[in-house]
């Protein structure tokens, strides 16, 4: 009877496994939605608010929460004390420092990490096609993580459950 508890605890370990995993797919898929929307809420600030980036950080950080929020008011920060560093390098520090555990892949977070190079040191036009740019892209990596994800999640959840039987009868 004992055995056969501990068997029924590894599979039911196992598909926590697997939809721990699916679960994971699906917040990487909404931070990415979060991302775009800062996006969009930057570009409207720049265009219409006409102020400075720490301004526009902060403003815009009111609409959001959790590591949104830690992310454009530490960047708002961190610009306005201006330590000898680009927007650049503190637009990467910050999403690296903040979005560690979002879950984006290596890409993605190459992604969202270079959107700061891309602005900060052009007129005010050419910032905003850089923001259309990166929404583009953004965009089209959503649409691309969207064909995937749901094949993605059932793989995940089947290799979970198929692991913890694997696991079971090797056991038994």
């Amino acid at each position: 009877m004992l055995k056969f508890a501990g068997i029924l605890m590894i599979f039911i370990a196992g598909t926590g496994m697997g939809t721990a995993k699916s679960m994971e797919l699906t917040k990487r898929e909404r931070n990415l939605k979060k991302f775009l929307w800062l996006t969009s809420c930057l570009k409207g600030t720049v265009r219409c608010g006409n102020s400075c980036f720490p301004e526009a950080f902060l403003e815009i950080s009111e609409k959001f929460d959790g590591m949104y929020r830690e992310f454009l008011q530490s960047l708002a920060d961190r610009l306005k004390g201006q330590e000898g560093q680009t927007l650049g390098q503190i637009f990467r520090d910050c999403a690296k420092k903040e979005f560690r555990t979002a879950g984006f892949s290596a890409e993605e977070m190459e992604l969202i990490a270079s959107l700061g190079d891309r602005l900060g040191y052009l007129d005010r036009e050419m910032q905003l096609r850089q923001l259309d740019v990166f929404e583009e892209e953004l965009c089209r990596r959503l649409d691309f993580l969207a064909c995937q994800l749901p094949e993605k999640k059932k793989l995940c959840r089947n290799l979970g459950i198929l692991g913890g039987i694997f696991l079971g009868v090797l056991l038994w």
